[in-house]
């Protein structure tokens, strides 16, 4: 990672300003890099569940309408995966009605602050079947699962800010999700002016149905989802088809995690997770499994 002025970030966030934006400025760049979107969620760490607690009934009606589409999608025994989790605050609610569902869950976003946080919070939401879940940090450009190991892959408003990055992140999605992806996210096309000028602004993503054609996939359902936070941020939800591939299931277990990027697996330990095919060794902070390919320390003599 760059080195950024963090001290200058975290002023612009405690003045309300868009931290995005203000890194942005700072490095003069006109998209969100992956470490830009990282500084701005890890200094909001825990903001995210302090709003949700401040407003339980519109988590909830959030968390219900989320749940009540993805109910329509997964099998018995599914595995589910959240990219961009955060403080896992929605994907804890919508857990909680459709875990019983599921075989594992799984969760991961780019900052470690934010899931650190999140950790106690879906705890407490989810009570024993936390066990269920597996939280750790990736990136979404690289994310460190095997191909088509997913049932089901969701976000929330987590591919929203890669507006310059949509198509890596969807190939990325497709090569590890063997069913369908579930994405509610800001619709670009159906906004309003004043909504589509904001989203520009802010780097925010655009033509996802263009994007997804292009790739190979296919949007099969779209929907305008009744609950906002933003009336110029509304939430959608697309149901999206990857590109078919022959490929046999793969079977995840709670530890099983591949180097960034590929199938190759990771072999675990106490404190880390080594690749011997890589020689890169990634770290186990709090419990939390940090698989981003720049956290990654060369480290040949534990192969």
């Amino acid at each position: 990672m760059q080195y950024y002025n963090i001290e200058s970030a975290r002023n612009a966030f405690s003045k309300g300003e868009n931290v995005t934006d203000h890194l942005r400025e700072q490095l003069g760049v006109s998209e969100n890099s992956s470490e830009i979107i990282e500084i701005a969620y890890d200094l909001q760490a825990g903001s995210y569940i302090e709003y949700t607690k401040a407003d339980p009934d519109f988590a909830n009606s959030v968390a219900n309408a989320y749940a009540n589409i993805l109910r329509d999608w997964l099998s018995p025994n599914d595995t589910l995966l959240d990219v961009g989790t955060g403080e896992m605050t929605t994907y804890s609610l919508v857990l909680k009605r459709i875990i019983s569902n599921l075989s594992k869950a799984y969760a991961f976003d780019i900052s470690w602050s934010r899931v650190y946080k999140g950790i106690a919070f879906s705890k407490e939401i989810l009570g024993k079947d936390f066990d269920k879940l597996r939280p750790f940090v990736a990136d979404m450009k690289r994310i460190p699962l095997a191909d088509k190991s997913v049932d089901i892959t969701t976000s929330s408003h987590a591919l929203e800010p890669n507006g310059g990055n949509l198509s890596i992140l969807l190939s990325e999605l497709f090569r590890v999700t063997r069913g369908k992806l579930i994405l509610f996210e800001p619709s670009y096309e159906t906004n309003s002016d004043e909504g589509k000028a904001r989203m520009d602004k802010l780097g925010y993503i655009k033509g996802m149905d263009e994007v997804v054609r292009s790739l190979g996939g296919r949007v099969v359902d779209f929907k305008r989802m009744p609950t906002i936070a933003n009336p110029l941020n509304p939430t959608a939800c697309f149901i999206i088809e990857p590109p078919t591939i022959n490929e046999t299931k793969r079977e995840l277990n709670a530890d099983m995690f591949t180097l960034p990027g590929t199938s190759l697996l990771l072999e675990k330990h106490e404190e880390f997770f080594v690749s011997k095919e890589s020689g890169l060794a990634f770290p186990v902070l709090k419990s939390i499994p940090v698989l981003k390919t720049d956290n990654a320390v060369l480290a040949t003599a534990l192969c």
